[in-house]
């Protein structure tokens, strides 16, 4: 008797990845953040447009709240 022959297949690995916010927050601009996070999701190859612009929504929600308002 000898065990079942292991499929040829690898399990997918995930690759990890960490968006540092506060270097996205300081960015001047969306334009300049979603060029930094689409430099950090190169090697993703599921789309990223999605991802990018969820991100930026979410950062600009961030900047109203941290950003004490001037009148």
């Amino acid at each position: 008797w000898s065990p079942p022959p292991q499929p040829p297949y690898q399990e997918e690995e995930i690759p990890e990845l960490e968006i540092d916010v506060d270097e996205l927050l300081d960015m001047e601009s969306d334009d300049t953040r979603a060029a930094r996070v689409k430099e950090l999701l190169v090697d993703c190859y599921k789309p990223t447009e999605a991802f990018i612009s969820g991100l930026l929504d979410k950062i600009r929600g961030m900047q109203k709240l941290s950003t004490p308002q001037k009148k």
